[in-house]
């Protein structure tokens, strides 16, 4: 197994937590960095659009419904 396969892998079992309130972008960004995994790692791990997931954290894709909401939910930067 190669190392980009084995980011891959763990990038689509991480879930992030603010621990009952939502996290900022910088939040997501960090803990993501702590783990070893980038924003396009977790994308790709997820089955999500890398450009799609970019516009959620940067506040572009507003995230109420679909995709993006499904995608802001996953990252933490929404509370179900």
């Amino acid at each position: 197994m190669s190392t980009q396969t084995k980011h891959k892998a763990n990038a689509a079992s991480i879930r992030l937590s603010g621990r009952g309130r939502p996290l900022t972008p910088d939040e997501v960004k960090t803990q993501l960095r702590e783990r070893g995994v980038t924003l396009k790692d977790w994308a790709e791990g997820n089955g999500y659009a890398y450009d799609t997931v970019s516009c959620v954290v940067r506040g572009i894709h507003r995230a109420t419904y679909g995709v993006g909401h499904r995608i802001a939910l996953q990252l933490g930067l929404k509370v179900a």
